[in-house]
């Protein structure tokens, strides 16, 4: 009897084990999602370029209950921010401070607003919007770090910096987000289509795809797009970083050529 009993919670063991891997399947396999393009080449005449992100929602008996997030972020950079103090009537540069890391790109499309979607801290727990991207002052010093009267150093002014970063950014239409740039067709399909800029940053871009329930994740998947120069661009800036004398001669070589050719038409002239 005793045997038996073991046998059973041996198999009922065994069969929750089963279930629990079926159910983690499962919710792996909740979204699929993939890109149209997964390398970009930028040429001299680049003017920018569009993607769409795009996949399905497997296995989610959802009645149109979901929301699919889509996050692209660029390579991290760090940035150097300086403020303008009025001095004499003239307005100038006055104290720095360098952010980092931090995405030289980042866009974000949703079926619909942020704030209707989850709250604030699973957003920020995910870094999904640019005022939840999280990065450090790195010259800060023990004493920037205390603080002052009158001073604009120190961890109260975090907020200000990274405002204020973000603006820049988006002005420059590296940093965006678009509460309807997923669409959910038939409740099984999503499409996204993203611009991106000239100008971007060069490097690996990843891609992540959110898809939420009730304020929380319940799939999740990743990519990667490469964005490259290519041509003539590739080569100066690979000689540039790589072999900066053989650039260095180039250039006064380039330099002389024009000259020369200059003063030969002049001379015809």
């Amino acid at each position: 009897m005793k045997t038996t009993l073991s046998f059973l919670a041996s198999v009922v063991l065994a069969a929750m084990c089963v279930s629990s891997g079926m159910a983690q399947k499962a919710h792996a396999n909740a979204l699929v999602a993939d890109l149209s393009k997964d390398q970009i080449r930028v040429a001299s005449n680049f003017t920018g370029e569009k993607i769409l992100l795009f996949g399905a929602i497997e296995g989610r008996d959802t009645g149109g209950a979901s929301d699919v997030v889509v996050v692209v972020r660029g390579p991290s950079e760090n940035f150097t921010l300086r403020r303008k103090k009025r001095v004499a009537g003239i307005w100038v540069n006055a104290e720095a401070r360098t952010l980092g890391p931090l995405p030289g790109y980042y866009a974000v499309a949703s079926t619909r607003p942020l704030a209707d979607i989850a709250p604030v801290s699973e957003r920020a727990k995910h870094q999904i919007g640019p005022e939840y991207l999280r990065f450090s002052l790195l010259d800060q010093t023990p004493e920037a770090a205390a603080p002052k009267t009158g001073s604009h150093s120190g961890p109260r002014d975090i907020a200000l910096y990274h405002e204020s970063f973000v603006r820049i950014k988006s002005g420059q239409n590296l940093y965006s987000v678009d509460p309807d740039g997923v669409r959910i067709i038939a409740d099984r399909l999503f499409r996204a289509e993203l611009t991106l800029p000239s100008g971007l940053p060069f490097g690996t871009y990843i891609t992540e795809f959110f898809l939420f329930e009730k304020g929380r994740v319940v799939g999740y998947q990743t990519g990667e797009l490469s964005v490259a120069i290519t041509g003539l661009e590739q080569w100066l800036r690979v000689t540039a970083h790589d072999m900066p004398l053989l650039y260095g001669l180039f250039g006064v070589f380039i330099a002389g050529l024009m000259g020369w050719g200059v003063a030969t038409l002049f001379r015809r002239v």
